[in-house]
């Protein structure tokens, strides 16, 4: 069940309408999205590169420039210390082949999944000191590495941190938050209190990615074929990331996917067509859907390095077995969720804990590497917070996913002394804690927590309600200017009420997939449809309308007796060489009688 709830028009569309030469409904998404002036909506259509803040407005940015620069000509060894996901390794990719093509000794440090866990940790900070390193540079991790920092110090080292989550905090005068920050000798992170940089919702690719063209420039070796390659690494990782898909995010993605089609670097090159998508035109959904998951197989089951040594790799062949067996742990990494996420399911549907706000869960048999996924759809199924914990190497290891409204990091700051470690941010987070203390976080999670039953019920955000004379393939053709579509601009959804099904059809290997034709009474106007998931939603309509027929006979026979309300995506099919509109249905409802 969704609640449906129509965005309100702060602004006048049809002067957008009149200026822009758009569809209504068109001017209207775009106008939800905060494009209030003829500029703002030009911005938002055709973002550029161009257009991107200064990187030296980020607090410390100058500063790791000049240490990272000075390493460089002092002949000191560099340590890339990443993280195992895409972002990590993305920005692992960037900052490695950039201070290489400068004339930096550069090398990269994944850490392993189970058996370090994630960001920096004491261990590998003594490897690195006894390698020579004399510059740490972390990406995608650092932020709350104190103690870890102040050792890579004392071994002399250099330190700088290049991060994206949240740093810790802690209350000052007057009541005011100041940030814990780790003792490196630059910090350069967005959402740091005491940073002024206008975009604070870059991922650590992103950030990667414009100080890596701040470092080319200052020694004189920017080169066109090398930063489209680094543009295309910083767009798979912010959308694989899922960050806020608007202003820079949005002018990265866009650029990006107008370059990774004949990108030039061989093992993204050959990934793409291991994977299926060598001929076809990529979108964000091929990056989070297709190539993202087969990235972030590497470090859930083997180690995150492989992926790094991929798109470091100019030999084809070599770069060839590599993408191939990315993409096979990803299939080995399939199977593994989909056991998980049923055996924690039935767990969380039959030991009561539904009836909580906050699902603190723990199960010793999941692989710790898929917790973060099977997390993310278990919040999916029951629409509330989720923290999955398992049995690590020493004591137990969680990944939490939250919901609009809850922001975790926070919540689980405030029990930040039951842990060893954690960090995360407002959606996401992962931690580390003794066992004895997940029934306590269990309890204060839930004590402390200020959800409504409404507020885990998600929302359907609506564009505007439309007639089915205003759906048509222009209009269709005119909405994907609004993409990439993602965090904070979803694929815009429209509403139509009173539809009644004319035709019905179950397709698919499972036979759940309901293809329709709906027809609009008014107009006497059809349009197709699909839905992906809608036959259980259906079916539990036809039992509150027929409790005593056969409501499964019904839905076979092709047709509906009653309207219903539907709430769709207006979409391309694209068939035999041809393309038609087709509504994608999201969710639907039966129709209130004479309204």
């Amino acid at each position: 069940m969704y609640r449906w709830m129509m965005k309100r028009t702060k602004v006048g569309t049809i002067q957008m309408c009149q200026e822009l030469g758009l569809q209504p409904a068109t001017a209207c998404a775009l106008s939800h999205r905060g494009a209030g002036s003829r500029e703002e909506a030009e911005r938002f259509l055709h973002p550029r590169l161009e257009d991107l803040c200064d990187p030296l407005l980020m607090k410390d940015m100058k500063k790791a420039l000049e240490l990272v620069a000075g390493a460089i000509r002092e002949g000191k060894k560099i340590a890339v210390y990443g993280d195992y996901d895409v972002d990590g390794v993305m920005s692992t990719t960037i900052l490695t082949r950039t201070i290489r093509r400068c004339g930096g000794e550069a090398v990269f440090y994944v850490p392993h999944r189970q058996k370090e866990g994630y960001g920096l940790n004491c261990d590998a900070v003594r490897k690195l000191a006894e390698e020579s390193v004399g510059l740490l540079f972390t990406c995608d991790n650092g932020i709350a590495a104190i103690q870890e920092t102040k050792l890579a110090k004392e071994l002399g080292m250099e330190v700088v941190i290049l991060d994206h989550h949240e740093p810790g905090f802690e209350e000052g005068r007057e009541g005011k938050l100041r940030d814990i920050l780790p003792p490196a000798d630059a910090v350069v992170d967005p959402k740091q209190r005491l940073c002024t940089y206008p975009f604070r919702m870059l991922c650590a690719a992103g950030i990667s990615y414009k100080f890596a063209l701040c470092l080319l420039k200052v020694f004189g070796t920017a080169d066109e074929v090398l930063e489209k390659e680094l543009l295309c690494f910083a767009a798979v990782a912010t959308v694989c990331d899922i960050v806020d898909l608007l202003e820079e995010n949005r002018a990265i993605v866009k650029a990006g996917l107008a370059e990774i089609q004949h990108t030039t670097n061989v093992g993204l090159r050959v990934l793409l067509e291991e994977t299926g998508l060598g001929d076809k035109q990529i979108t964000e959904y091929h990056l989070g859907f297709v190539v993202g998951p087969c990235i972030n197989a590497t470090g859930r089951l083997e180690s995150g390095r492989q992926a790094v040594e991929l798109f470091c790799e100019t030999d084809e062949e070599k770069a060839g077995e590599i993408a191939r067996r990315l993409k096979e742990l990803n299939e080995e990494r399939k199977e593994l969720t989909k056991e998980a996420l049923e055996r924690i399911s039935a767990q969380a549907e039959g030991d009561g804990s539904l009836s909580r706000p906050v699902l603190v869960l723990y199960d010793h048999t999941i692989h710790e590497s898929v917790a973060g996924i099977v997390a993310g759809r278990i919040k999916e199924k029951f629409y509330r917070p989720v923290i999955l914990i398992t049995d690590a190497e020493d004591g137990a290891k969680g990944s939490g996913r939250s919901i609009e409204g809850y922001h975790l990091f926070e919540a689980l700051y405030r029990c930040r002394e039951l842990f060893t470690r954690f960090g995360g941010h407002a959606m996401a987070a992962g931690l580390s804690l003794p066992h004895e203390n997940i029934s306590v976080l269990r309890e204060r999670l839930n004590k402390e927590c200020t959800l409504t039953k409404e507020d885990m019920v998600p929302v359907l955000r609506l564009e505007k309600q439309l007639s089915f004379g205003e759906i048509h393939l222009d209009l269709a053709k005119e909405l994907r200017l609004l993409a990439p579509f993602g965090k904070e601009n979803p694929a815009p959804l429209f509403a139509s009420k009173g539809i009644w099904v004319k035709n019905l059809s179950l397709i698919g290997k499972e036979k759940n997939i309901l293809k329709m034709t709906l027809m609009e009474p008014e107009s006497g106007r059809y349009l197709p449809a699909i839905s992906f998931d809608g036959y259980d939603r259906l079916l539990e309509i036809l039992k509150g309308l027929y409790p005593g027929q056969d409501c499964d006979k019904i839905l076979h026979s092709g047709h509906l007796s009653f309207p219903l309300d539907f709430v769709y995506r207006v979409e391309i099919n694209s068939y035999g060489g041809r393309d038609s509109v087709q509504l994608n249905i999201q969710d639907f409802r039966a129709a209130k009688q004479g309204g």
